[in-house]
Formats: structure tokens, C-alpha cells, sequence
């Protein structure tokens, strides 16, 4: 089944290329983070330092620490950093937008093709709005579907696999409004632009030719690893078969982007709920 979308006309190798360079975009934009910052004046990580017990451990090894050099007449310690710095989330999040802008790259310039021919492979050239009707059925379908798989394994006890509330490392995105801006752009416009450009524009039509399904499993594998958590990855792969299903049924990649926008939109609204 692949619809109106044909198999691209690069190869298995330009795929493996443009992966190889999505990981260099993914990676060098990380750990450029905490240098930025500092030029900054952000001592600070860009995350806090783990949970309340985790918080609590930290400053219980600072005070036994203490109190051992006080009694030795020796200098006291440097208090424990528990808290992120808002300006290294605000750098963490714009290099997400760089690395954002660099899978896009990646995805247009790995098949190594004119421009026109990239973009007409995958359908970017192609925009209707009057099919955008389907992908918001399909997320208000899929986004419930979660909700019930995290109930399930939470119910059977299984651990590693119960996803969290919200995303790790947000507290100091929350507390500051210019990172919680910067996140919401990165994860609601530029994240879906951009993984939807490599995972399916590039792998999935690259794919394409060894089947519907193959090349659709191929992708949401990669799009489920790509999130780096055991208990996103098999919700994850699912979603990744819904989004292959829309983009190969319209031909244009547009319908993916509108899917994973409303679905990471949704995500966001929830999250400003809750906080």
C-alpha cells in the first residue's frame, strides 16, 4: 500500500548518509550547549539535578562534607547545584532550532538531487488544506490510544516501560517564560518539520521501494529510538506507522507535518495545563 507516493529516486545508501549526518546534526548542537552558556554567564546545567530524592541525597552529602572540614578547620565546600540555569535552557533550546535546521538539510541535501526534484519526491511541493481533516482525526484517535497504553502498563507494574508525566530536564524551561517559548517553537514547529523530513521524507520513500511495510517499520523504528526512552518506544513506533500510513495515502509530506504539529501541539497545551 504506498498510495500516491511513489519510491524516491535515491538509494538505500543516501539514506544511510543523511542518518549518519542526522546524528552529527543531533550531537554537535548538544554538546555546543553548555560552552554557549557559559559565554553567557550560565554557570549551571541546562537540566536540574534529578528528582526530590536525588535533590535531597546531594545536599545530604554536601552537609556531611561540611561538617567534616568545619571540624577540621578546613574550608567549607561550594554548595550543591540543584537547579538549572534558565539561560542554559534558553541556549539548550535554540540549539534544538539549530539542530532542528540541520536535519532539514540533511534530509534535502542527503539524496544529492537538485532541490525540486527532493521536494517533488516527497511532496512539498503538494498542499491541501481540505485533507488536514484526517491527520486531526488520526491524532484524536492516537493521542487517547497513549494515554491507555501508559494506564496498562502502570496498572501491570511494568516500570521500565510506564512513560513519565512530562519530559525530563523541564523544570527550568518552566520556571523561565523565554525557554518555555523557545521549547514550545522547538517541539511544536520545528521538531515536527524537521524529524518528519528525515524519518519519513528521506528514509521512508527512500525505503519505499522494498514495500509499504518494511519501509514504514524501517522509519518508525528510527523515529521511535530517535526519542532515547524505553517507555516511548513502542507508543512511538505505532505513531510512527500512523504517520507513514497518512504521508503514503496523500503523497505530500504535509500531512505528517500536520499530524505530529497537532499532536505535539496537543502535548504542550496539556503541559501548560498541568503547570
Amino acid at each position: 500500500m504506498n498510495g500516491r507516493l511513489r519510491p524516491a529516486p535515491w538509494s538505500e545508501l543516501h539514506v544511510l548518509a543523511g542518518l549518519w549526518l542526522a546524528v552529527l546534526a543531533y550531537v554537535i548542537p548538544f554538546f555546543l550547549i553548555q560552552p554557549v552558556a557559559n559565554l553567557f554567564g550560565a554557570q549551571a546545567g541546562f537540566r536540574d539535578a534529578g528528582d526530590a530524592f536525588e535533590k535531597a541525597a546531594r545536599v545530604a552529602s554536601w552537609a556531611d562534607l561540611a561538617l567534616a572540614r568545619a571540624a577540621a578547620g578546613n574550608p567549607l565546600p561550594e554548595p550543591p547545584r540543584l537547579l538549572g540555569d534558565p539561560v542554559a535552557a534558553r541556549v539548550a533550546w535554540v540549539m534544538a532550532l539549530v539542530s532542528s535546521a540541520l536535519f532539514v538539510a540533511v534530509a534535502l541535501l542527503a539524496p544529492r538531487r537538485p532541490l525540486r526534484e527532493v521536494l517533488g519526491a516527497v511532496g512539498l511541493d503538494r498542499f491541501d488544506a481540505g485533507r488536514l481533516w484526517l491527520p486531526a482525526l488520526c491524532v484524536a484517535i492516537a493521542y487517547p490510544l497513549t494515554g491507555l497504553y501508559a494506564a496498562a502498563v502502570r496498572a501491570l507494574g511494568l516500570g521500565p516501560l510506564i512513560p513519565s508525566p512530562s519530559p525530563e530536564g523541564l523544570e527550568p524551561v518552566l520556571r523561565d517564560p523565554a525557554a518555555l517559548a523557545l521549547y514550545g517553537l522547538a517541539t511544536v514547529v520545528a521538531a515536527p518539520v524537521s524529524e518528519e523530513a528525515v524519518y519519513r521524507g528521506l528514509a521512508f520513500t527512500g525505503t519505499l521501494r522494498w514495500g509499504f511495510w518494511p519501509a514504514a517499520a524501517f522509519s518508525s523504528a528510527l523515529f521511535a529510538l530517535s526519542h532515547r526512552e524505553l517507555a516511548t518506544l513502542l507508543p512511538f513506533f505505532a505513531i510512527g506507522l500512523v504517520i507513514a500510513w497518512l504521508y503514503a495515502r496523500s503523497g505530500s509530506l504535509w500531512d505528517a507535518v500536520a499530524f505530529h504539529v497537532l499532536f505535539n501541539g496537543l502535548s504542550f497545551i496539556l503541559l501548560l495545563a498541568r503547570y
